[in-house]
């Protein structure tokens, strides 16, 4: 099963895409930036509006982007948090769901951690202390950057890890019609 990255949303790549064109014909049109009342000159304007062009085009880039996780029966093939590679079932201890500590603004987002097995090489150091059994780990990525819904992810892992993946129980569950 292939993880794909959430497309980005459609309405903002033109609203920018847009905008920053019409920045850059107005700043070659004579118009001007204005700081409260002091008029700034036409460079700065067509300088922001080529940082919103820029911005969408890198929008637009990111979603050709290789497929995050692949998940399989042999193993997982990553691409993501600076593994650029295949890891079999036999170098992996865990997969982790970890629900992660609530912040000011509420809950956060579930996020995928891989334990490494012992003396094994993922290509990444790990450095991170997961909350579910206290082994040094590392962060793949959140769900919420992710189409899949959790549901999805977790009946992914349990079908391939053959029992490699922990589901933190105090991770939240979203059903499918709640994203």
């Amino acid at each position: 099963m292939e993880l794909r990255r959430a497309r980005p949303h459609l309405f903002w790549i033109t609203f920018f895409l847009l905008g920053g064109l019409l920045t850059m014909w107005a700043s070659l049109n004579g118009w001007e930036l204005r700081v409260l009342i002091v008029p700034v000159g036409s460079g700065p304007l067509f300088l922001f509006g080529l940082v919103s062009f820029l911005g969408a085009l890198a929008l637009v880039a990111s979603t050709f982007r290789p497929t995050p996780i692949v998940i399989d029966e042999t193993g997982l093939r990553l691409h993501v948090a600076g593994i650029n590679r295949s890891v079999p079932w036999a170098s992996i201890d865990a997969v982790l769901l970890e629900s992660p500590a609530s912040t000011a603004q509420g809950a956060g987002v579930p996020r995928l951690v891989l334990v490494p097995a012992t003396g094994v090489d993922v290509g990444v150091a790990a450095e991170y202390t997961n909350k579910v059994d206290g082994r040094l780990s590392i962060i793949l990525l959140g769900l919420d950057s992710l189409r899949a819904s959790q549901d999805e992810v977790v009946r992914a892992f349990e079908r391939y890890a053959e029992g490699r993946f922990i589901n933190d129980p105090s991770a939240p569950t979203k059903a499918a019609h709640d994203l």
